[in-house]
């Protein structure tokens, strides 16, 4: 598994964690891929791979034109 894949499973696995702890909350928009990138301090190209790793397995939903969103757990 590349190093990118793996960087992009823990993201996702944070980022699940967090909607599980009650720390973000389902229907929350998460920022752009790009802008979660530059917080993160990651390359865009795998924050994409994190909001779809994250749409892979059911935690959130992106909508054309509106975002990535938050579902319910």
């Amino acid at each position: 598994m590349s190093d990118f894949r793996l960087l992009a499973e823990r993201y996702a696995t944070e980022l699940t964690a967090d909607l599980l702890a009650g720390r973000r909350r389902p229907g929350e928009r998460l920022p752009t891929s790009r802008d979660y990138a530059h917080r993160q301090g990651i390359a865009p190209s795998t924050a994409s791979r994190v909001y779809a790793e994250l749409v892979r397995r059911g935690v959130a939903v992106g909508e054309v034109g509106r975002g990535t969103f938050l579902r319910p757990p």
